[in-house]
């Protein structure tokens, strides 16, 4: 089965089928239990500044954000630009661009753009079908306006907000759609955080069934929020801007979402930060969770739904003892986990355990460190074959780690203090070829274990710091 993926759009207030949404963006080839990431960016303007810089350095527009979009299987953005050679004739700041820029969008690994938004038609009302067809050109699916959609006098073929038809429109999509997304273009510019009707029509839709709600137009960034329910939904009333030249506090970055999305809905979610310099944009890292965690491929993000947790299974038939005999002399076994976690074998135990310690020539390349436990002991990690040969084993740690998980593939573990076994962190060791690559650590930490996020018979690290349910 296919994942759809339906897409209502929205200006200054809208919810109705998007213009070219008909056929909505969806993967052909995704199976029912197939995980699809979307990415959310917020306004998008092409014209003004950001068209000197393109004319001058097309490449350069996008280069740095670029790379985090292609990962993603659809991006979406708003575009506050009409794309067309006719003159502006609207009130208010030109925001036009040539209709060569969709070429940009393309470049840059944008797939949707929203044109239900305020300037939709800043050249007259032929500006939307200008667009549509500039986007068309450079494969990029346009949503929100379009030919089709009911043309008046203040809202020539744009989708306007109305609530019965809004709630109308999401239920209906609700019972053919696997994933809804409503963009809304709307709120008072520039405050500090959502003004209240966006709040309240934001709010809305997620209860009447949008598993994403994704706001733009305020030009400035706003928290995104997890909204739980029997279905949960993510809720980004505000993204801020993602290209721009606009210079007002806080126009100059915006937040970047990203949904985990399958059949059923929302996986996970996570943000990460759009910073703009001079008609350039950028990507400023990812934020970290701030609950409930789980790392895929090596990254954090927050899940949405109750992972489906594994719990301690032990090294079952292992010699533990014959294993731990293939560290050095006086080793102490501090915690110890088994698992499929590299490609040499079915089962891998992981130890973390101290030694005497041997730093002399680190200590002298750091004298203000210590590497080293009241005990004289050193922090390290090994993981080690049945058998008890070394698969692979860290020198001296920086971070000690006092308890460790075995997932599929990778590890996540608690992080201590040299003389304090209180985990104070955590973190996620993804296995890569010959050895570990390392996530940001965690805090304050959780409890660790491994859990199956996207359901596929694999498990990831996942730190639970909510209550249990």
């Amino acid at each position: 089965m296919n994942l759809r993926v339906l897409v209502v759009a929205a200006l200054a207030f809208v919810a109705a089928c998007a213009a070219t949404a008909d056929q909505p963006p969806t993967d052909p080839g995704a199976e029912a239990t197939d995980l699809v990431r979307l990415i959310f960016l917020g306004d998008v303007m092409l014209g003004r500044g950001v068209a000197a810089v393109a004319d001058a350095d097309p490449g350069s527009v996008f280069e740095r954000l670029r790379p985090v979009l292609l990962d993603a299987d659809v991006v979406f953005a708003n575009l506050e630009s009409p794309l067309t050679a006719r003159p502006h004739t609207a009130p208010g700041f030109a925001l036009e661009a040539d209709p060569s820029a969709a070429s940009l969008l393309a470049s840059a690994g944008i797939d949707v753009v929203d044109l239900a938004n305020n300037h939709a038609t800043d050249a007259g009302p032929d500006t939307v079908l200008d667009t549509v067809r500039a986007t068309r050109r450079a494969g990029v699916a346009a949503v929100g306006a379009g030919a089709g959609r009911p043309a008046t006098a203040d809202s020539p073929g744009v989708n306007t907000w109305a609530t019965d038809a809004a709630h109308e429109s999401v239920t209906a999509l609700r019972g053919r759609a696997d994933v809804v997304v409503v963009g809304v273009h709307g709120g008072v510019e520039y405050l500090p955080r959502p003004d209240p009707v966006l709040e309240r029509v934001t709010g809305e839709l997620a209860g009447w069934g949008a598993d994403v709600v994704w706001g733009h137009g305020a030009h400035v960034a706003y928290p995104v929020s997890l909204v739980p329910g029997t279905r949960s939904a993510v809720v980004a009333p505000g993204l801020g801007n993602a290209l721009f030249d606009q210079t007002l506090p806080g126009t100059d970055s915006g937040t970047l979402l990203e949904v985990l999305v399958d059949a059923d809905g929302l996986v996970a979610q996570r943000t990460g930060r759009v910073m703009i310099e001079a008609g350039r944009t950028s990507f400023g890292g990812w934020d970290l969770p701030a609950g409930d965690a789980v790392a895929l491929d090596g990254e954090w993000w927050t899940p949405v739904r109750p992972p489906s947790e594994e719990p301690p299974t032990g090294c079952g038939e292992v010699d533990e003892a014959r294993v731990l005999g293939g560290l050095r002399a006086g080793a102490e076994a501090i915690d110890v986990d088994c698992g499929a976690v590299t490609e040499r074998g079915p089962v891998d135990m992981v130890v973390a355990y101290r030694r005497p310690s041997s730093t002399e020539i680190l200590q002298r390349a750091f004298p203000g460190r210590r590497w080293a436990d009241v005990s004289g002991r050193s922090a390290h990690l090994a993981v080690m074959a049945p058998d008890g040969r070394m698969r692979w084993g860290a020198a001296t740690l920086l971070d000690p780690i006092g308890a460790v998980r075995a997932c599929t593939g990778s590890i996540v573990v608690g992080l201590t203090s040299l003389d304090d076994p209180a985990v104070i962190a955590v973190a996620a060791w993804t296995w890569q070829d010959f050895g570990f690559r390392t996530s940001p650590s965690l805090s304050p930490p959780g409890a660790i274990g491994c859990a199956d996020i996207d359901h596929d018979g694999t498990t990831e690290p996942f730190v639970r710091r909510s209550a249990s349910t």
